[in-house]
């Protein structure tokens, strides 16, 4: 009905406002760890993770209070299985940016939505559409030209940390997809959990740290990592799926910006050149999903 146009137009005008808030909060992860000074990846990954758990435990008993244990029992096995492969993400996406370049990792872990659609069709029986082959294919092309820059300035370990946790989240949006009433939050704050209780039992130099590293950190945590999510799930509630994602690639180019801007870390040509494709398909693959859905809804 026409009088519903301007609610539907502010709700609209609020999931995008909502979701590229999380695009800039997600995008802060590379110069936030370029401007840690001493502490090491493990100490980076606990401190994270507290204080990410700490921000979405208050986020919850917020919006649920006393319900709280609720959230997290509705779950399920698929939202276990969701914090595991989200948690395992958390914790090879911090070694890969203290081992390769941010712009690396950014335009690697880009490719997630054109993987999961691979993992999908493998898992989910899902239908890949011929265009979609071509766009993982398009990605591929892109990590080669990225692992061949990571074997000449010995930053392949990063780069194959990166792929491995483009892999690992990947995971966890094929199996979003499969339980598609699994609340993102409590599972985000089980991953968080998973990944500090890692961290905690590895860490090779204790958990101590300076003042100024826990405030890098203690930020990164509230809202690099929680208020993405938070954020993010509030975005998606007022707008189509799709779009909300196609909004989310905006990361692939602010995270390297922002490593240039603020410590000078400049791509080398090999990571641009890759990076190029990957945006390309990443891009390519989201504007297919939003145009067909709204061919769909016409």
């Amino acid at each position: 009905m026409p009088s519903d146009a301007p609610a539907v137009t502010e709700r609209l005008g609020v999931g995008v406002s909502a979701v590229l808030a999380a695009a800039l909060c997600t995008s802060l992860s590379g110069i936030l760890v370029r401007l840690v000074e001493n502490a090491d990846g493990w100490q980076i990954l606990f401190w994270r993770s507290v204080f990410c758990i700490a921000t979405l435990l208050t986020y919850l008993l917020w919006r649920h209070g006393a319900r709280i244990g609720d959230r997290f029992l509705s779950i399920g096995r698929t939202g276990l299985l969701c914090s595991v492969t989200l948690g395992s993400s958390f914790i090879t996406f911090i070694f890969a940016l203290t081992n390769t370049t941010v712009a690396n990792v950014a335009f690697t872990i880009g490719m997630a939505p054109v993987f999961a659609a691979l993992l999908g069709w493998i898992f989910l029986r899902e239908r890949v559409a011929l265009r979609t082959v071509g766009f993982i294919a398009l990605s591929l092309g892109g990590i080669a030209l990225m692992f061949s820059d990571g074997l000449a300035t010995g930053g392949l370990s990063g780069n194959v940390l990166a792929l491995v946790t483009c892999l690992f989240y990947s995971g966890t949006i094929v199996l979003l997809r499969r339980g598609r009433r699994v609340d993102m939050i409590p599972a985000v704050t089980i991953a968080a959990f998973w990944s500090c209780l890692v961290a905690a039992a590895i860490a090779p130099g204790g958990l101590a740290i300076g003042l100024y590293d826990m405030g890098i950190i203690g930020f990164m945590g509230v809202v690099q990592l929680g208020f993405q999510y938070i954020f993010f799930t509030a975005g998606v509630r007022h707008m189509p799926a799709a779009q909300a994602a196609l909004l989310g690639r905006a990361t692939l180019v602010l995270t390297p910006f922002w490593a240039f801007l603020g410590v000078g870390e400049t791509p080398s040509l090999l990571t641009l050149a890759g990076g190029g494709l990957v945006l390309s398909a990443v891009l390519g693959q989201g504007l297919s999903a939003w145009w067909m859905g709204r061919a769909r809804a016409v």
